[in-house]
C-alpha cells in the first residue's frame, strides 16, 4: 500500500467526516459537534506532519503532534457530553502541553519521537474511552461497541508500531518512509476513524430514538391518566393539548397547536408566566404551581392553576403543562376580599382598608418627607333625614355623598367610610413645605365641602308612588396634617377627629385644622377615642 496515497486519503477522509458529523449535529448534539473539532484537528495534524523539510521542524513536527494531543482530548471531552457527565479535564487536558514539550525536546531523535507519539496516543485513548466503559450498560444501541473497536484497531496498530520501533527493526526516518509498520499504521488509522465517526453518529441516533419513544410513552400515560388540561410547550409554543385543555380554552387541537404562550396568557400576568416557564425549563420548579389568567375564547380571560415538570419532548427540553380551571373559586375569595375590605353600602374602602393604607402612606413618606393629610368629616343635619323619611332615604343620601367626594379628590388619595355618616380622606403626597402642605389640604377640603354642600334630590317610593326628596346636608371637616409621625395611625386619627369636633364647635360646614385655636366644645372634649 503506498504510504503517501494512504496519507491523503486519510486527511481527506477525517475533514470530510469533520463536515459530516457538523452537518449531522444541528446544534441540538454538542458532542457531534465536539467530535467534528477533533476530527478536524486530526487531518491539520496529518497536514503539519506531511509538510516537514518545507516548514520548521517546530511547527511541522511539535505543532503536529500538539494537534494529535488536543484532537484525543477533544475525543475525551466529547464522550463525557454524551453521557451527560462532567468531564476531569485536568486529567483529559494534562498530556496537551507535555506532549508539546518532550516532541519539541525530541526533534532531533527520530525514534524517540515514534516512541513518545505511541505511548501519548494509547494513554491519551485510554483515558478518553473510560466513560465509555464506565456507562456501557446504560447505553442503548451498539454504536459505542463500533466506537470501541475503531479505537481498538487504532491503539492495536500504534502499540504494533511502538514494539517494532523499540526492538529496533523500524528504520523510520520520515512519514512518508515506505515501511510495513507505516502502512499498516495509516491503513489502520483510516479505518479507524471510519468506524469511530459511525460509531459517534450511531451512538446519538440510537439515544435521540430511545429517548423520544421515552418521552412519548411518558407524557401518553400522562394523559390519559389526566384529569385536566395538559399541553406541551417547546421554545414558548404550544406543541400538544390533550382534548380536555381544548375544551378548557374553547379551541381545537389545530388552533392550539403552535400558539405562543403570549398569545393565550393575559397581558397582565404575562412575566410571571414566562418566569416560571424558564424555571421550569431550567428543572428547578418542577410541580411547583400559581395561578394565572388564560385567554379564552368562549369567555375570555378565566383564572387557572397551572403546574407542571420539565421533560425532554423530540431531544428538545419542554415542559409538560397542566391546567387546572379555579376561575369560580377565585372570584369567590375576590368578592370575600372585597367584603373584608369594602364597604358594603358605598363601595368605598371600610376602616379596616384605611388603616392599611394610612400605615403604609407613613411608611413611605418618612423617605420622602412629604405631608399626609387626614381629612375627618361628619355630615351635619344627617339625623333628621332619617328621623323623617327612614333609613332607605338615608342610605341613599350617604351613597350619593360618596359619590361626591371620589369626584373632589384625587385619584391617589384615599375616601373612606368610618361609620354611620362619618368618612376619612387620606391626602398623600402633599407638599415638603408644612405651609404649602397646609394649603394643598385646604383647597381639596374646600372642594369637598362645595361638592357636599349641592342639595341632594333624592328618588323614593312613597306606597308605590315615586317621589323626589331634596334635602340640603353640609359637613364639618377637621384636617390632621403630618409628616413625621411619632403616633399610631390610630392616634393620627383621633387628632383629626378631635379638628372635626372643632369645626362642628364652629358651625355647620366649617374646616379646622388640628393646631387652629378654636376650643373644643365639652362634647369633643369627652368623645370617645377611636380605635387604633
Amino acid at each position: 500500500m503506498h504510504v503517501q496515497t494512504l496519507f491523503l486519503v486519510l486527511i481527506t477522509v477525517s475533514a470530510l467526516l469533520s463536515t459530516t458529523l457538523l452537518v449531522t449535529a444541528r446544534r441540538r448534539h454538542p458532542e457531534l459537534q465536539i467530535w467534528a473539532g477533533a476530527l478536524l484537528l486530526f487531518s491539520l495534524a496529518h497536514i503539519l506532519l506531511g509538510l516537514r523539510g518545507q516548514i520548521s521542524d517546530l511547527l511541522s513536527i511539535t505543532g503536529g503532534n500538539l494537534a494529535i494531543s488536543i484532537n484525543l482530548a477533544l475525543f475525551g471531552e466529547g464522550i463525557y457530553c454524551f453521557h451527560r457527565r462532567s468531564p476531569p479535564r485536568w486529567r483529559l487536558w494534562l498530556p496537551v502541553p507535555l506532549t508539546g514539550l518532550l516532541f519539541h525536546l525530541l526533534l532531533d531523535s527520530m525514534a524517540g519521537r515514534l516512541v513518545l507519539s505511541g505511548v501519548h496516543i494509547m494513554v491519551q485513548l485510554t483515558l478518553a474511552l473510560v466513560p465509555l466503559w464506565a456507562e456501557r450498560r446504560k447505553t442503548v444501541g451498539h454504536g459505542q461497541y463500533v466506537l470501541a473497536c475503531g479505537a481498538a484497531v487504532i491503539l492495536a496498530a500504534v502499540l504494533a508500531r511502538t514494539v517494532a520501533v523499540l526492538g529496533g527493526g523500524t528504520p523510520v526516518t520520515h512519514i512518508f518512509t515506505s515501511a510495513p509498520v507505516q502502512s499498516l499504521l495509516f491503513f489502520c488509522s483510516l479505518l479507524s476513524v471510519l468506524l469511530m465517526a459511525l460509531g459517534m453518529i450511531l451512538m446519538v441516533q440510537e439515544r435521540t430514538e430511545q429517548e423520544l419513544l421515552s418521552s412519548e410513552d411518558q407524557y401518553r400515560r400522562l394523559i390519559e391518566a389526566a384529569q385536566e388540561g395538559i399541553c406541551i410547550l417547546n421554545e414558548q409554543r404550544c406543541r400538544f393539548a390533550n382534548p380536555r385543555a381544548c375544551e378548557l380554552l374553547g379551541y381545537s387541537q389545530a388552533e392550539l397547536l403552535g400558539k405562543s404562550i403570549p398569545d393565550v396568557i393575559h397581558p397582565d400576568d404575562l412575566s410571571i408566566a414566562l418566569s416560571h416557564y424558564q424555571t421550569r425549563l431550567d428543572g428547578v420548579a418542577d410541580n411547583q404551581a400559581y395561578d394565572i389568567r388564560l385567554i379564552t375564547r368562549p369567555g375570555g380571560p378565566r383564572w387557572f392553576r397551572i403546574s407542571g415538570v420539565q421533560f425532554e419532548w423530540q431531544g428538545q427540553p419542554a415542559t409538560l403543562t397542566f391546567l387546572t380551571d379555579i376561575h369560580e373559586r377565585k372570584e369567590m375569595e375576590e368578592q370575600a376580599r372585597l367584603l373584608a375590605h369594602q364597604d358594603a353600602l358605598t363601595q368605598l374602602p371600610n376602616r379596616r382598608l384605611l388603616m392599611d393604607r394610612l400605615q403604609q402612606a407613613v411608611v413611605n413618606h418618612k423617605r420622602n418627607g412629604r405631608h399626609i393629610g387626614l381629612m375627618f368629616m361628619d355630615l351635619d343635619n344627617f339625623k333628621s333625614l332619617n328621623d323623617q323619611h327612614g333609613h332607605q332615604v338615608g342610605d341613599l343620601l350617604l351613597i350619593e355623598v360618596a359619590q361626591r367626594l371620589r369626584g373632589a379628590v384625587r385619584e391617589s388619595d384615599t375616601v373612606a367610610r368610618f361609620g354611620g355618616d362619618e368618612f376619612v380622606v387620606l391626602l398623600g403626597d402633599l407638599h415638603e413645605s408644612p405651609q404649602e402642605a397646609r394649603q394643598q389640604a385646604l383647597n381639596v377640603a374646600e372642594k369637598v365641602l362645595q361638592a357636599l354642600s349641592a342639595p341632594y334630590v333624592l328618588d323614593i317610593q312613597v306606597d308605590g308612588h315615586p317621589l323626589q326628596v331634596t334635602h340640603h346636608c353640609s359637613a364639618s371637616i377637621g384636617i390632621h396634617l403630618f409628616a413625621y409621625p411619632a403616633s399610631s395611625p390610630g392616634e393620627l386619627l383621633d387628632q383629626a377627629d378631635a379638628a372635626m369636633y372643632r369645626a362642628k364647635d364652629a358651625g355647620r360646614g366649617v374646616i379646622r385644622f388640628v393646631d387652629d385655636e378654636t376650643p373644643l366644645s365639652e362634647d369633643a372634649q369627652t368623645a370617645p377615642a377611636l380605635p387604633g
